[in-house]
C-alpha cells in the first residue's frame, strides 16, 4: 500500500506500507514519518489533513492522535473539530487533489516501464514522484478547488462539467 500527501506547494511521499494497513501501521506512519516530513517543511502548525473513511483512519487511536497533532485541522470521518460545517462528502475522491490529479500522473509515469520485482516497482514510483514539479502541484491544487466549487454550486449533485 502506498500513501502520499499533497499541498499546493509540497509533495509528501511516497510512503510504502508493508502488508495490510491497520490502525497500528497507520498511526506509526503518522508519528514516525508524516510528522517529521511536516516539521521539515515548516507546515506542521498550518497544514490541514484530509483523509477518507478507511477503517485505519477512523480508529480511535488515530483520531486521538490527529486531535492532538492537528487540532481543528483535520477533515475525515469522526473529526469532531472539522473546520467545515459538515463532514467531507463520502465517496467523493474527485474532490481530493491526490485522487483527481496526482495518482493519474503517477500511474501514467510508472506504466511506461516494466518492473520485475517489488523493489524495482517502488523505485519506479519514487522516480515518478521525483518528476512532479512545483508548477504541477499548483495546477493540481487549482483544479481541485475548481471541482469543489462546481460541486458546491450544483448543490453537491453530480456534474459532468470539469
Amino acid at each position: 500500500m502506498l500513501w502520499a500527501g499533497i499541498t499546493s506547494n509540497h509533495l509528501l511521499g511516497p510512503y510504502f506500507f508493508d502488508g495490510t494497513v491497520n490502525q497500528d501501521s497507520y498511526l506509526r506512519m503518522i508519528n514516525e514519518w508524516l510528522v517529521p516530513q511536516l516539521r521539515a517543511r515548516g507546515i506542521l502548525d498550518t497544514v490541514i489533513l484530509q483523509q477518507d473513511g478507511a477503517p485505519p483512519h477512523f480508529a480511535l487511536s488515530v483520531r486521538r492522535r490527529l486531535n492532538e497533532l492537528l487540532p481543528d485541522r483535520w477533515i475525515g470521518r469522526g473529526s469532531a473539530n472539522c473546520p467545515s460545517p459538515m463532514p467531507w462528502p463520502p465517496r467523493s475522491p474527485d474532490l481530493t487533489t491526490a485522487d483527481n490529479a496526482l495518482w493519474g500522473f503517477i500511474k501514467e509515469e510508472v506504466r511506461k516501464q516494466r518492473y520485475v520485482t517489488n523493489d524495482e516497482l517502488r523505485e519506479g514510483v519514487r522516480a515518478a514522484f521525483g518528476r512532479v514539479t512545483p508548477e504541477m502541484l499548483r495546477r493540481m491544487s487549482k483544479r481541485t478547488w475548481r471541482r469543489i466549487k462546481l460541486c458546491r454550486d450544483h448543490g453537491g449533485m453530480h456534474t459532468d462539467v470539469w
